[in-house]
Parts: structure tokens; sequence; C-alpha cells
């Protein structure tokens, strides 16, 4: 950990000479194409190794990030009062390799009829069963030494995915602190909860094992009280804590806007193009080319002081993995529609020129104020090709489930994508400095609409959006 740390403080010294150093050479060290060449140049080198999230390529990174945020003048908004870094605890890649589970002389299917979940860890307990109902309490049952069954119904209606995990951890932390072995969940209600408790990056495991029974499979035991329990799971972990860095600019309002970019990349890895061994993939484009434009309108907007509402610098990690930085900063309680007005995303945004001279905006339909904006806006250097559909393939998917409008800019997908040719000398600076001019205006355009309206975005339009997009 120490030599992780003086890496990245010999990182930051090295940046803080380059930057002096270049500013005295360049006689336009202040204009926007400069700074965002200098951005993409550092976070795209090779000594950042890709940035792969759970690295310490990614935590070069993040260090930058963060230096440049309290540089440019943005209120720290991480995990304490003077931190921009909000670590998140991902388990990736997660293995599910077995899992066994036998009631009396009934075995259960692994897969098709039960499976471990996020909560669970690796163990092989033989112990008494004890089917606690819908375990509200476990102070009245005995189940020091027990296998416990526990029913997760409550009711759900319209509660987020987040509120429903909290109460089914609440339920079996209640039972494994007092000395429960092992835990089967079943739900005998129709609310869907599988999606809660399998593929989560985040989730804090226990430790014991924990899994849980569709409810059909269920039936075979639904009315067994005690019985001999077999429950093993075998499971392989990669543990790592990225970091989102979070600057913003408090204009005492109670809207807040959110301004995306993811940073990570993926890493040292074989793909296309890269022959037989495993090369750095610097994300020029994918997407240091996002983060640089998020700073560089950072910059501009902690300087403006006609902006009423809030505004939230997020820069995410783990895009590249799922999502996972984007879902965990969506799990804060005031990350919700009544506090976010719309997040704005970011997602390669390098290219722009190189195959046309034409910007991609997705999400068009998620707020009826979206499409006549963007027609009423002046851009004389490239057009706008209006997407209504966005695809869950970038950051502002979670947002979008939470009902909160969204649009998302990008030059778009090229050859290069996800190989190691996407490097700096193919970004067009002249481009991204115009779309962050065009993005400044949509800013300002929407801080005069009188309301931004969610719209639902309809299924076959974000089919149509795969297809628009690549």
């Amino acid at each position: 950990m120490k030599k992780n740390t003086f890496r990245v403080l010999f990182f930051l010294i090295s940046l803080v000479y380059f930057g002096k150093l270049s500013a005295q050479q360049n006689s336009i060290a202040n204009s926007s194409e400069y700074r965002m060449h200098r951005d993409v140049s550092i976070l795209a080198s090779d000594s950042l190794q890709g940035r792969e999230a759970g690295t310490i390529g990614e935590q070069m990174a993040s260090a930058y990030i963060s230096a440049q945020m309290r540089e440019i003048g943005l209120l720290p908004k991480g995990d304490d009062e003077n931190s921009y870094l909000s670590e998140f605890r991902m388990s990736y890649p997660v293995i599910f390799k077995a899992a066994k589970l036998r009631i009396d002389d009934i075995e259960f299917k692994h897969v098709e009829e039960f499976g471990a979940t996020d909560l669970s860890s690796a163990g092989n307990v033989n112990a008494p069963l004890i089917n606690t109902g819908k375990g509200i309490s476990a102070s009245k049952t005995e189940v020091n030494g027990k296998i416990v069954v526990i029913d997760i119904a409550n009711g759900w209606k319209k509660e987020e995915n987040a509120v429903i995990l909290a109460s089914i951890i609440t339920k079996v932390k209640s039972f494994v602190d007092k000395g429960a072995v092992g835990v089967i969940l079943h739900n005998s209600s129709r609310k869907a909860t599988e999606d809660v408790l399998f593929g989560s990056p985040f989730t804090q495991e226990f430790n014991v094992p924990v899994v849980y029974v569709a409810r059909l499979p269920y039936n075979k035991i639904r009315k067994i009280k005690s019985a001999e329990c077999s429950l093993s799971v075998e499971i392989d972990r990669t543990i790592s804590k990225p970091a989102n860095i979070i600057g913003w600019i408090d204009n005492k309002s109670s809207k807040t806007v959110v301004i995306g970019a993811h940073y990570d990349h993926v890493g040292i890895t074989k793909g296309k193009g890269t022959g037989p061994e495993p090369q750095i993939h610097n994300g020029a484009d994918d997407n240091a080319s996002g983060t640089a434009a998020l700073l560089e309108l950072a910059r501009w907007a902690v300087n403006n002081e006609s902006l009423k509402y809030n505004y939230i610098f997020a820069a995410f990690s783990a895009e590249e993995k799922g999502l996972f930085g984007s879902k965990a900063f969506c799990t804060r309680s005031w990350v919700n529609k009544d506090n976010i007005l719309y997040m704005l995303n970011m997602d390669m945004v390098g290219r722009l020129g190189c195959q046309g001279d034409t910007v991609s905006a997705l999400g068009v339909a998620s707020s009826p104020v979206w499409e006549q904006q963007i027609d009423k806006l002046e851009h004389p250097d490239f057009s706008i090709k209006k997407i209504n559909g966005a695809p869950p393939f970038s950051d502002h998917a979670p947002f979008l489930k939470k009902g909160i409008p969204v649009i998302y800019f990008t030059t778009g997908l090229h050859p290069d994508y996800h190989t190691p040719k996407d490097d700096t000398e193919l970004i067009n600076f002249v481009g991204m400095a115009e779309l962050v001019s065009y993005i400044r205006l949509f800013i300002r355009a929407a801080e005069a609409l009188p309301e931004i309206p969610f719209h639902k975005i309809n299924p076959l339009q974000h089919t149509r959006a795969y297809i628009q997009t690549f």
C-alpha cells in the first residue's frame, strides 16, 4: 500500500512540473484546446496502464482528477468534507463456481432452482434447519448453530431496489448476529427480488452461505418447519475499492444538475488488434476525452455566477465493468428525481470530424423539452443527430432508471474502440472545444426552462437507439 501511495505522489509531482514547463513553452496554454489536450495526454499516458478500475493506474488517474477539481475551485463531495473521492466496494469478478442444497432427502438443482446470492460467502455447513417465516426478528427464535429459512416478502410496491436490498440485509444480519450458520431466502410474494440479490458488484457479503430458492421449487419444503440441512457454496471473489471523483458548485438551490463522464478504461488486456500478448489500452477517446470535457465545463461553470442550479461534476469509475461507479453513486438517498433535475453524460467525445461532422445526442425522449431545445441551439460547425432512446451502455442508465431525465452526448464509435490504437494523437481537440462550447449553451438554455419533466422512454426507442448508435 505504501508503495502505491508513493507512486501516486511521484506521479502528481511530475505532473505539476510538467504543467509548469508546458505552460511556459506554449503560448496557448490558457485555451480550451490546450487544457483538454493536456488532460487527455496525462490520463491516456502509458504510465496509467489503461486506468482499469481497482488498479494503481486508476488511483493515479483519480489523484490527477482530484487535483484538477481542487485547482478549479469545485467543492469536495466525496466520502468526507475534504475529499473528492467516493469509494465503493467492488466485488468483480464474482464467480459462483458451485453450490449444493439438501433439506432432509430433498435436493435442489443449482442455478435452475436456487443460487448463491451476492450476500453469500463460501462455506460448507451441515446443521439443523429452522423456518422463521418472514423473519421479522431473531430475538424470539433460537437460531444459534442453525440454518434459517427467511421469507423476504414485505409488501413492496414502488420501493427502489436499494430500499428493498437494505431491508433484506437487515433481516439477514439479525439472524447471522444471533449465530445462524447459513441462510436460505425465498419470496412468497410476486414482487421480483432476484435483481437485488444477484449481480451487485458492491454488496458486502456475510460470513455464512446465503442462497435464494425460487418460488416454485420452494413449494417442495413450504410446510417444513424444521429439518436437517446441508448447504455449501463455492465462490471466487476479487475485491477492490475503486473511487468516483465528485466535486460540486453549491448555488444554494433545491435542484441539482449532475454532469458526468467515466474516467476508467479496460487496462492491460488482449483483444481486437493486440496480437498474442496483452497490451495497454490507453482509452484516449474512451473516456479520457469525456473526462477532459467534464473538467473544462467545470472551469467554465465555477466562474459563472449567472447559473442558478447546483452542479455536481462526477468522474465515474468502473463503467467498463458494468456501470458500477454510477450505480454506486445512484444508491445515495439524495440522488432521486426530486433533487436531481437532469443528468448530462459525455462518453467518447473526441472524434468529431473523424467519421463525419456529427454529434449524437441520446436520451432525447427522456424529457419532452429536449428536442425543442436542441433544435433552437446553434451549432454551425457540426450537426446534431437526435436519438430518442438511450440504451444502458453508459453512465446515464442508472439515472434514467430512477426517473431522472438524461441527455448523453457522444461523437460515436470508431474502429479504434477498445483497442490499443485509441491514443491521444487521434483526438480532434478543436472539435472537442466546439462540442464543449455547444454543451455550455445547452446548460444555459436548460436553466431558462420553466421545468424539465421526466418522460419514460419506450423500450422500442432503446432498441432503435442501439441500431442508430452502432
